[in-house]
């Protein structure tokens, strides 16, 4: 790893460590200042240590006593053998990247392979009736548990002793939700259960990804790579599970055996999910108000932050149009091999290379090219793909397509906050913060808009799937808000 790579690499961390635990009165101001691996927690380091998580260098125990206190009372309160972690290595650190793929797999899998439930919603519980609301509330679950993530930043950063407490919380929500929608009998019911229960969900995933800053420095790359697959890993496996369960144990028995799945399983990889870097004694044990962190409020004077916004925003808008829809689409053509549970999993199998693509890509290529390629190929994939995809072969080749460049967009989400916050730790968080709050905004936003197109049959006669059941006209929707997106992207600035 080059010198300019390590530099940037221990940068993001201290974004990380500085977000979940900002300076106090007694400590050091210089944000850059964290323990190394051979450190205690109580004391301030030394403006002069190397910001490498890694690093052994300390200085005697000595040169840490403050003239105030006396030594017998300093010696008392250091415990040698208290020493962090390794990072990169070691039983605990794979231990939470596995716990933590987990945890992105049950939290995320099951929004991004709504459109089966939706399609049995539709067709088979509430056949003819609140098509609008059931629509309302598959997108509602994606879109809040985006939101979701954003209030989470602030309210872990205020109260980071109950975080652990708010993960739990979050996982019984989940849970919870999945058993009451059993058991109802209205669609409103669903907006309730799925739509406004089930994004609390977030809490849990929130410190997965803030943590694994902590846990990995050299193979970041990878661990991030990994835990993020867990979404694609999910999307792949619940069409095929929720497929198996509603066929064979039908739909009340299919739920409550998902949530108390969520509830045993999720409490268990939790066990794994903790902080590298634990809370000093002195927050824990202090009396004193934790000092917030102060934000350079410059940072919404910048271009790139609105540009950034508005490609979100935008691509938001259709990059969710094919999970919900694809599947009701599959189904109203009478396809069968594959059928929707299929094309959605290749969708969401797709997305996990598609990470690593869009990702290697951002490192060899200037943003704004990466995120044109992204929603380019992304668009131009539901333009012509799925818009004369009326076989197999063609949708099949749109699914893999799509998943590849669309669903994997939010890998550039790394490059886009750099290009907002320059590093500066406290502004990365409060930035991917705005950048979660609008994708679901997006998401949200495009489940009561396609259903309305799908009323409007301006294009009913014409090729292809243009002119099947008036998708034609949200075909459209979907392919332009993403290219949108691509033009905005393409004035972005490093």
């Amino acid at each position: 790893m080059s010198p300019s790579s390590t530099s940037a690499a221990g940068d993001i961390e201290l974004a990380a460590i500085s977000i979940q635990n900002p300076p106090d009165e007694a400590e050091s101001t210089n944000p850059f200042d964290t323990p190394s691996a051979s450190q205690t927690f109580d004391f301030p380091v030394s403006s002069s240590s190397s910001s490498d998580p890694r690093s052994s260098n300390t200085q005697p125990a000595s040169s840490h006593q403050s003239v105030n206190e006396p030594e017998g009372e300093e010696q008392g309160a250091i415990n040698p053998t208290e020493a962090l972690p390794p990072v990169d290595s070691g039983r605990q650190a794979w231990l939470f990247l596995i716990a933590a793929t987990y945890i992105e797999l049950i939290i995320w899998g099951l929004p991004f392979s709504i459109g089966v439930l939706h399609v049995y919603w539709l067709n088979t519980l509430f056949k003819g009736q609140g098509e609008s609301t059931i629509t309302l509330a598959a997108t509602l679950q994606t879109g809040l548990s985006y939101m979701t993530v954003a209030v989470s930043g602030p309210i872990f950063t205020t109260f980071p002793r109950y975080t652990k407490t708010l993960q739990l919380v979050g996982l019984m929500m989940a849970s919870i939700s999945m058993i009451a929608s059993a058991f109802v009998t209205k669609p409103w019911h669903l907006i309730v259960t799925i739509g406004v229960f089930y994004p609390m969900a977030s809490a849990t995933y929130f410190p997965c990804a803030t943590w694994l800053f902590e846990w990995f420095h050299a193979r970041r790359g990878l661990a991030s790579g990994v835990m993020y697959s867990g979404t694609g890993l999910g999307g792949f496996v619940f069409p095929f599970l929720m497929q198996g369960l509603l066929g064979r144990f039908g739909y009340k028995t299919a739920m409550i055996s998902l949530g108390l799945g969520y509830a045993i399983t999720g409490n268990i990889a939790l066990l794994a999910i903790k902080r590298r870097i634990p809370l000093s004694r002195y927050e824990q044990n202090s009396m004193t108000p934790r000092r917030r962190p102060r934000v350079d409020w410059s940072f919404i004077r910048r271009s790139a932050l609105y540009l950034a916004i508005s490609t979100i925003g935008l691509t938001s808008m259709g990059n969710f149009i094919p999970n919900l829809w694809l599947p009701s689409f599959v189904d109203e053509m009478g396809m069968t091999k594959p059928n929707g549970t299929v094309l959605i999993a290749i969708l969401n199998a797709a997305s996990v290379p598609g990470n690593a693509l869009l990702g290697y890509l951002s490192d060899k290529l200037p943003l704004k090219w990466t995120v044109l390629i992204s929603c380019l190929g992304s668009a131009l994939s539901c333009a012509f793909l799925w818009g004369f995809g009326t076989n197999s072969g063609v949708l099949v080749s749109f699914a893999v397509t799509f998943g590849l460049l669309g669903l994997s967009f939010t890998t550039l989400w790394t490059k886009m906050v750099g290009a907002v916050s320059r590093d500066d730790p406290v502004v990365t968080g409060l930035t991917y913060s705005i950048f979660a709050f609008m994708r679901g905004v997006g998401n949200m936003s495009s489940g009561p808009i396609s259903d309305q197109l799908l009323k409007v049959g301006v294009l009913r006669g014409a090729t292809g799937a243009y002119g099947f059941h008036n998708y034609g006209i949200l075909l459209i929707y979907t392919a332009v808000t993403i290219l949108s997106g691509g033009v905005t992207g393409l004035m972005l600035k490093e």
